[in-house]
């Protein structure tokens, strides 16, 4: 059993390490379509996808973080408040179904966004920063960005309805796993 939890927590940081590289590999500027290539990064398939993850960092700090996979796996970190920021992450399997349902959320307008980053012109508040990522059957991936202040108008209602239920999906797992983990380190 200790093997396994060292094994998840050196997995837990390799993807930490992954999604940190991933997120450089995106532009963060506003642009359309400009060309055929770009038109077929874009054109990708929600059934195509088999992991995602949602990193939404508050003044440079982690507040949220969940990583699904079509396997069941599932990391999460935070609740995307930024009172939370920095918190533990827990990782994990669940049932397959809570990434289906989150993944059944995904519209066309959002994967029109891959490829893209945005940047809000006059950020107040906060700044905040969220990424989200996937990964494709075919073992590619892809995301998109938003740079925003966290009293400006924030990122397009698509994309904010997709991180809140991502966020309400796996949030019963991760109180679980908070309220068993404090239970172990008690007993």
């Amino acid at each position: 059993m200790k093997a396994f939890l060292v094994a998840l927590v050196l997995l837990a940081s390799i993807v930490m390490i992954a999604l940190r590289l991933l997120r450089g590999r995106i532009r963060w500027e506003s642009a359309g379509p400009t060309g055929k290539a770009e038109t077929a990064i874009r054109s990708r398939k929600i059934s195509d996808i088999s992991g995602l993850s949602i990193t939404l960092d508050v003044n440079e700090k982690p507040s949220l973080f969940i990583l699904l996979a079509a396997d069941g796996t599932i990391n999460r970190m935070g609740s995307g408040s930024g009172e939370d920021a920095g918190g533990e992450l827990f990782i994990g399997r669940t049932s397959p179904g809570i990434f289906e349902a989150v993944r059944s959320q995904l519209t066309e307008a959002t994967m029109q966004r891959l490829g893209q980053g945005y940047e809000h012109p006059n950020p107040h508040g906060d700044r905040c920063k969220l990424t989200v990522s996937f990964q494709f059957k075919n073992g590619s991936s892809n995301g998109f960005g938003f740079f925003y202040g966290s009293e400006s108008e924030g990122v397009p209602e698509d994309v904010a309805t997709f991180v809140t239920i991502a966020a309400r999906q796996t949030e019963p797992w991760y109180d679980d796993f908070k309220r068993n983990t404090a239970r172990r380190g008690q007993g």
